[in-house]
């Protein structure tokens, strides 16, 4: 793989910094910083004195790493954007309190492939066991398997995560030699390495285990090489080839026996040292782990102890969140439930994932396709509160919205976006109704929802609807305007119902109405009638959309203006 860095400039930092200071907008930003979870851990970060594991105090640094990474095999689904998402908000809040900060991103492309993915050739099963970076791309369009996958990754992630990270790959890291002096350092502690693991296993780790192991020199695999013995005077280290068993599948040795030198020739430190390795390395002040990494038997807590311990340097500060699911069931390609982020790019913005998940960092995040138009509103009611455009009488609440749609809704290049007068769910309603764009202008300015200025920003909504509709939306959401009234439709309604439904076509004509009117009248007209106000409605529906329910009433006849008017005459 190429060198991919992309350095972090100090002045792409200090425009960051001041366009964090502009997009606060008013209110309290002591409130603001104290509130919101990414804030309160960069206090966190800053403020911290001791080591965990050693009675010493830690050194303030020069500026504060945020580390992310990824695995290059396997699905990549929105879920797998989280780590770095959230990454990146703190990123932005250590910024925002002053300090110094550097966000990298690291290529775990030493691990091994553990499975076959989809749409990659069976013929890849020999391969399980062997490092994802020396793997042919499958597709024969760039140098192996990792770095194909790596550009795939960054084609997403870029849509996604708007602020600049320096990119690392471990296997380039290994080749250069820069994990050398860790690899050193944990072979001659490997006896305090085991010490430390065994505290937490049911079965121990044997004395002669090794934190490192060699590619094999004759099959090129990094998992099944077993280590036997190891030279004392030359740290030269004896191994054998052998098969390794994963969860499901098996990585087949090949019986070579062979011998490597740890410090001059390729192999791999096992997770619990190198991800402590790696920490020491990048001299990392934070990291994301999921939440089943609290416990303290987890690979987080070993390492941190590890790190400290044996190479000397404070673990970081975990950034610990629950995980993403699908209606309450784990995303699975083999269940069908994979959200792809190309998905979710056809239907939202990269912000609206951006506020999804900086809400709640250890709240379980469940996703469903038709609550899109929730989270839309959610997203909306956050631009009015930070553009103080709607009134929030919880101070806390306010301070905390401002701050959470501020760090979640920034680019970094054009800034926020005003709120929007336009929900995604009129926006849907009005893309199945009218399809060319003068028509719908039409509607939306009927209605209250159009602005020169927005024309953009609101064009883009309708697309985003549209396809939303088309691909995803329940039946409930999905609407077909009727051109006339059939005669199954009419001998569902009684005589009381068409007589209010021609008193509703008689009013819309008698003058220009806005929603809060015309709702009021709608009531007005049922009770007149001697309708139950579910009564009168559900024979609205059924004339206009041949439907028992659909978008509220108001608004949904002056967007359609008089094409309602012309169908409920026909009644």
């Amino acid at each position: 793989m190429g060198n991919i860095y992309i350095t972090n400039t100090s002045s792409n930092i200090e425009n960051m910094k001041q366009q964090s200071k502009d997009n606060r907008g008013s209110g309290s930003e002591k409130e603001e910083f104290d509130l919101f979870w990414a804030d309160q851990l960069a206090k966190k970060i800053i403020g911290r004195e001791r080591y965990r594991y050693l009675d010493r105090h830690i050194e303030k640094p020069n500026e504060f790493v945020v580390k992310t990474s990824a695995s290059i095999s396997g699905v990549l689904h929105i879920g797998r954007l989280s780590d770095t998402v959230r990454g990146a908000s703190v990123y932005r809040a250590l910024l925002d309190a002053g300090e110094k900060a550097r966000f990298i991103w690291v290529a775990e492309d030493m691990d091994p492939l553990r499975k076959v993915p989809a749409g990659v050739p069976e013929s890849y099963e020999k391969q399980i066991g062997t490092s994802v970076s020396t793997l042919p791309d499958p597709e024969g369009c760039h140098k192996s398997y990792a770095e194909h996958h790596t550009d795939e990754y960054f084609k997403v992630l870029n849509e996604f995560v708007f602020e600049d990270m320096e990119r690392f790959s471990m296997q380039e890291e290994y080749a250069k030699g820069n994990f050398r002096p860790y690899i050193k350092k944990l072979i001659e502690n490997a006896a305090r390495v085991i010490e430390i693991q065994n505290k937490y296993r049911t079965n121990p780790l044997k004395k002669d285990w090794m934190p490192w192991n060699p590619l094999c020199s004759n099959c090129g695999k990094v998992i099944t090489t077993r280590v036997t013995s190891v030279d004392e005077k030359t740290g030269i280290v004896l191994y054998a080839c052998k098969d390794y068993l994963f969860e499901t599948t098996i990585a087949k040795g090949c019986g070579h026996k062979g011998e490597a030198d740890p410090l001059k020739d390729m192999g791999k430190l096992a997770w619990k040292s190198e991800w402590a390795a790696q920490w020491a390395r990048w001299k990392v002040a934070t990291e994301g782990a999921g939440k089943e990494y609290q416990v303290p038997n987890s690979a987080f807590w070993i390492n941190a102890e590890i790190c400290e311990q044996v190479l000397d340097f404070p673990s970081p500060e975990p950034i610990f969140y629950e995980h993403l699911t699908i209606e309450g069931v784990k995303m699975s390609a083999s269940l069908g439930n994979v959200v792809y982020p190309r998905q979710w790019l056809e239907v939202a913005s990269p912000q609206l994932l951006r506020f999804f998940y900086n809400k709640r960092l250890m709240t379980e995040r469940s996703f469903s396709w038709k609550d899109l138009p929730l989270l839309y509103d959610e997203y909306d009611k956050a631009a009015a509160i930070y553009f103080d455009k709607a009134v929030v009488e919880n101070e806390k609440e306010r301070a905390h919205i401002k701050r959470l749609y501020g760090i979640s809704g920034s680019n970094n290049k054009k800034g926020l976006d005003m709120p929007l007068n336009l929900s995604f769910s009129h926006a849907a309603m009005v893309s199945q109704v009218f399809s060319g764009e003068k028509d719908i202008i039409s509607s939306l300015e009927k209605t209250g929802h159009y602005g020169k200025e927005e024309h953009k920003q609101i064009m883009e909504r309708i697309r985003l609807a549209r396809a939303w509709i088309t691909m995803y939306a329940p039946e409930e959401s999905k609407y077909v305007l009727q051109q006339g009234i059939a005669e199954e439709v009419k001998s569902k309604l009684s005589q009381t119902q068409i007589k209010a439904l021609k008193t509703l076509a008689d009013k819309l004509k008698s003058k220009k109405w806005d929603e809060k009117e015309l709702y009021n009248e709608c009531y007005n007209i049922a009770k007149e009638s001697g309708l139950q106000p579910p009564e009168f409605f559900k024979a609205a529906y059924l004339v206009l959309l041949n439907k028992e329910r659909g978008p509220k009433l108001a608004p949904f006849l002056l967007a359609l203006g008089g094409k309602a008017v012309r169908i409920l005459e026909q009644v």
